[in-house]
């Protein structure tokens, strides 16, 4: 699969893709739609997402090893 957003202008209104030589003597299918800009704005910042990473400092961090989780008693709503 290929996706990617493109934005046109008036001077700018074709584009061209590059298909990938795997997919040659196959068919394929092209759609385009406009995109929700909640949603491009949510692309454009997942990329950013590694640049802004912080670890965790080592105070904060714990062995959960031994944490067990009952599903019988959590759903324990009698009491």
């Amino acid at each position: 699969m290929y996706r990617s957003v493109f934005t046109p202008t008036e001077k700018d209104d074709r584009i061209s893709l590059r298909i990938p030589r795997e997919w040659y003597g196959r068919d394929v299918e092209i759609i385009a739609f406009p995109v929700d800009t909640s949603e491009t704005l949510l692309r454009k910042t997942a990329k950013n997402v590694n640049r802004d990473f912080k670890p965790i400092p080592s105070k904060y961090l714990f062995d959960t090893k031994k944490i067990r989780f009952s599903r019988d008693e959590a759903n324990d709503y009698e009491q």
